[in-house]
C-alpha cells in the first residue's frame, strides 16, 4: 500500500525585497551588503510518494529538497534524501563526495564504467551506484545506493544511505519511489532551498565563510563541490587551480585525503609515519587545522585542512611547481584570511 505524500515542492513566490545581510569576518566589524530577490521563484519542483514504511523527516537543510527514513521496531533507520543540483554536475564528482566519506579512492569516468549501471524506471533513466564502507567499522556495511537523473540541464539526486542489508530489503521500494517522483526543472538554474529561507554555503551557525583573494588570481563560477574556485596562470602557459571545498564528516580522514592528492600531482602515497614530512601545524581562523605541503618534479601540492563543527574544510591549490612556488606566499595569505563567521 502506497500512501500519497506531496514532497516539499520548491515552487515558493518570494516577495520583492532588499535586506542587510551581516557578513561577518576575522577581526573586523561586519559589512551590511544589500541584495534583491525576484517575486517569483522560477527553481527545481519536485513531488513524490512514499511506500507506508517511510516517514519524512521534518528538518532539512542545504541541498536538501525532500528527506525520508525507513521505520522499524527499532526506531527511524537510514536515510533517503531528494537533491536537485543547480546545473549539470559529472557522475564522477557527485559519487566522490559519497565515496571519501566511505573510504574510496576518488573514481573518474574510466573507473566509474564498471560501477554504474542505468535503470529505466516508469520510461525515465536513471544512473546507479552502490558504494560500501571501506572502513570495516560496521556490520552489515554503511552504503550508500545513489540514483542519478538529468533532465533539462539540471541533476537530481536521490541518495539512499543505510546498512546493505536495509537497502537490500527496501531496494524495490526505493525503486518505486524513484518511479513516483515529478521533476520540473526550473526556468533558470538555482540552488535548491530550503523550507524557509535560501541557505548560505555550508559553515558554522548559519554564516558565509569569507577570505580574500590575491587580485590577479582569476575567479571561476562556484560548483556544488566547489565555494571557492580559482585558476592562476602565467604568460608561459604554466597554471594552478585553487578550490575551497566542504564536506560532513572527516572524509576518510588527513591520511586519506593526502594520498589521493598525492596521487594526483604523481607522487607514491604515503603512511602515519611517512606523514609528517608533508603536514605542519597551523592557526586558522583562530582554529587548529594542518598546512600540507608536497613537490613532485613538475607539480605541487599546497593545502590546508581544518576540521570544525562536524565538517570538513579543504583550501586546496595544485599545479605547475615553479608558479607554485611563486604563489606560495600568496596561498598562505588566502588561508590565513579564511573565515568561517562563527565568532560572536
Amino acid at each position: 500500500m502506497v500512501r500519497s505524500s506531496v514532497g516539499f515542492t520548491l515552487s515558493v513566490r518570494l516577495l520583492p525585497l532588499t535586506a542587510g545581510l551581516m557578513l561577518v569576518s576575522c577581526g573586523e566589524e561586519g559589512k551590511i551588503r544589500s541584495y534583491s530577490a525576484p517575486n517569483h521563484y522560477e527553481g527545481p519542483v519536485v513531488t513524490w510518494e512514499i511506500p507506508e514504511e517511510w516517514g519524512e523527516n521534518p528538518e532539512m537543510s542545504g541541498m536538501m529538497a525532500g528527506s525520508f527514513h525507513i521505520k522499524t521496531e527499532l526506531g527511524p533507520r537510514g536515510r533517503i534524501g531528494v537533491m536537485p543540483f543547480r546545473e549539470s554536475v559529472e557522475t564522477a564528482s557527485i559519487v566522490n563526495m559519497f565515496a571519501r566519506e566511505l573510504g574510496h579512492s576518488d573514481y573518474n569516468d574510466s573507473s566509474l564504467l564498471n560501477l554504474v549501471e542505468a535503470k529505466n524506471l516508469a520510461g525515465r533513466t536513471f544512473e546507479l551506484v552502490r558504494l560500501e564502507d571501506k572502513f570495516g567499522n560496521e556490520q552489515p556495511p554503511k552504503t550508500a545506493l545513489l540514483a542519478i537523473h538529468r533532465q533539462e540541464e539540471q541533476t537530481w539526486l536521490f541518495p539512499f544511505i543505510a546498512d546493505r542489508d536495509l537497502i537490500n530489503q527496501q531496494v524495490n521500494n526505493f525503486y518505486g519511489f524513484l518511479e513516483s517522483t515529478t521533476l520540473r526543472a526550473g526556468k533558470a538554474p538555482v540552488r535548491a532551498i530550503s523550507p524557509s529561507l535560501p541557505t548560505p554555503p555550508p559553515s558554522t551557525n548559519g554564516h558565509q565563510p569569507t577570505w580574500e583573494a590575491p587580485p590577479h588570481w582569476e575567479r571561476k563560477p562556484t560548483t556544488q563541490m566547489r565555494i571557492g574556485n580559482y585558476t592562476v596562470s602565467n604568460k608561459a602557459g604554466d597554471s594552478l587551480d585553487f578550490s575551497i571545498t566542504s564536506f560532513p564528516g572527516q572524509v576518510g580522514g588527513i591520511l586519506a585525503n593526502v594520498n589521493r592528492w598525492l596521487g594526483q600531482v604523481g607522487m607514491e602515497p604515503t603512511d602515519e609515519s611517512g606523514l609528517a614530512q608533508y603536514l605542519s601545524d597551523r592557526i586558522i581562523d583562530e582554529k587548529p587545522a594542518k598546512l600540507v605541503l608536497a613537490e613532485s618534479d613538475g607539480q605541487a601540492l599546497y593545502a590546508a585542512i581544518l576540521f570544525h563543527e562536524g565538517r570538513s574544510w579543504f583550501l586546496k591549490l595544485m599545479g605547475d611547481v615553479e608558479l607554485a612556488r611563486n604563489e606560495k606566499e600568496n596561498f598562505l595569505g588566502l588561508i590565513d584570511s579564511f573565515c568561517l563567521g562563527d565568532h560572536h
